[in-house]
């Protein structure tokens, strides 16, 4: 991989954690943690329990990174179907990211338009 790419995919890595300290200042001590199917809270928890989720959505980055990282070999081996080559299995690997980093974004946000509008 290209260092452009490297610097790219640590960035993707990076964005969960740094939402989840940013909107720390923004949030209450307590926040809701799980709605019932009714909308009914169900459970509160300290903010502060957002940063191992925060953790765990980095995790799907991280994995699709060593991925692309190893691209050449999983073309090599023939693990990739229906990709033409290892610069496009890492262009998909690297469009992945992206969009699971916006759709972190996205929950974020509307969890926190929720918790500043309630």
């Amino acid at each position: 991989m290209k260092a452009w790419e490297w610097a790219v995919w640590i960035a993707l890595c990076l964005v969960p954690l740094a939402v989840a300290a940013a909107s720390l200042g923004s949030l209450p001590d307590t926040v809701a943690m799980h709605v019932g199917p009714d909308g009914t809270i169900d459970r509160y928890g300290s903010k502060y329990e957002l940063l191992p989720i925060a953790c765990l959505l980095a995790l799907p980055n991280l994995l699709l990174m060593l991925a692309s990282w190893k691209a050449e070999a999983l073309f090599a081996k023939g693990l990739v179907h229906g990709i033409d080559s290892p610069r496009n299995l890492r262009t998909l690997f690297l469009v992945l990211g992206m969009v699971d980093t916006v759709i972190y974004l996205g929950i974020m946000l509307s969890f926190g338009r929720g918790v500043l509008a309630g």
